[in-house]
């Protein structure tokens, strides 16, 4: 394994992020409050509150004082644009784990069909608990074909071309993914199922250390 592969598995930096934002949420109010205080500091003693000065004036006077040269970005600015980036890999590494156990549960509903019959009521029950109802029902009629035959083509690879088909097979796939992680410690046929196969099920893929990591919660290593 190459040092990037292990950094890129190390659980702080795979299954900590909601800690880490919140951490840099912080720092960014803490240093947003200080540079307010300072630029409010910075302008009276510069006697700007002394004049009545329009918005226009002001946003005038500011361009071509400060936008007419390269500058620095600041340290609010680069604290912001870590939190932008930051939060863009929670949600795509949020996303790979809800999809990867949805692939997980589809394959193993494909192969037995005793565990579809007892997986689908409860998927069905639990999207409909959506604080909004409507978007539970939506939810249901999304999965509707895989709750009708596990092997639902909505479900199966889609050409390469097709965008439009790879977003929807992907979000029914996060919505049972998001299944798996709220119920897998109390449905018994779940716990059993994601104890006895899920690690062979990702031994299958071409990055099986990577996503055991990014699972390293549901598998319990």
């Amino acid at each position: 394994m190459t040092a990037e592969e292990r950094e890129r598995l190390d659980p702080a930096g795979v299954l900590d992020d909601q800690e880490s934002l919140q951490a840099l949420d912080a720092e960014i109010a803490r240093v947003r409050e200080r540079e307010e205080r300072l630029a409010l500091s910075r302008l009276d003693r510069a006697g700007y509150f002394g004049f009545r000065i329009t918005n226009g004036e002001f946003a005038e006077t500011f361009a071509k004082v400060f936008l007419t040269e390269t500058r620095r970005p600041s340290t609010l600015a680069r604290l912001e644009g870590r939190r932008v980036a930051h939060y863009a890999g929670q949600r795509a590494r949020d996303a790979r784990r809800k999809a990867l156990l949805g692939g997980f549960v589809v394959a193993q509903c494909r192969h037995k069909a005793e565990v579809h019959a007892a997986l689908v009521p409860d998927i069905g029950e639990w999207l409909m608990t959506h604080r909004n109802a409507a978007v539970g029902a939506k939810n249901v009629e999304t999965l509707s074909g895989f709750f009708a035959d596990a092997a639902d083509k909505g479900l199966s690879g889609p050409p390469v071309n097709s965008r439009k088909a790879r977003k929807e097979r992907t979000h029914r796939l996060i919505l049972l993914g998001a299944w798996v992680l709220a119920r897998r410690e109390r449905l018994k046929e779940l716990r059993d199922l994601v104890a006895e196969e899920l690690a062979r099920f990702l031994d299958q893929g071409r990055r099986a250390a990577l996503d055991k990591a990014l699972l390293k919660d549901v598998l319990g290593k």
